[in-house]
């Protein structure tokens, strides 16, 4: 061993971190301790008979979604492929803008119906506010 290593392993310092200190307040009513934790057993009990009734339609989802998503992920890897070439590229932009075109009109629409339900209920969402402040 040579004399650096010696000395290194010789004088390690020595690392204690600070100790905190802490109270422990121990409760001796262990009743309401025993309800609750009845009560939380029969909603586990209940969570899990509702888990076992609907796993079958999870799994059936899952079944479904599974071709789907894998059609999605052949439809992105051909898109990145597919966007390599400057005709696609232009074509889709072409695309792009002929979609937003068409939307446009029906967006405008959309907002039009709908812009004063949405002041409605932001103006009664303020109000309510208003006047829950006030009752404090």
């Amino acid at each position: 061993m040579t004399a650096l290593r010696k000395i290194r392993i010789e004088e390690e310092p020595v690392f204690t971190a600070p100790v905190a200190r802490t109270k422990l307040y121990v409760v001796a009513n262990n009743a309401p301790a025993k309800a609750a934790t009845t009560r939380e057993a029969e909603g586990n009990a209940l969570k899990n008979i509702l888990l076992f009734f609907a796993a079958p339609f999870f799994g059936l989802a899952y079944i479904i979604a599974l071709p789907l998503v894998g059609l999605a992920v052949l439809a992105v890897l051909a898109g990145r492929v597919a966007a390599r070439f400057q005709a696609v590229r232009t074509t889709a932009r072409v695309l792009k803008n002929v979609g937003m075109a068409v939307a446009a009109p029906l967006l405008g629409l959309a907002y039009i119906v709908l812009f004063p339900f949405i002041g409605l209920a932001a103006l009664a969402w303020m109000g309510g506010r208003a006047v829950a402040a006030a009752a404090r």
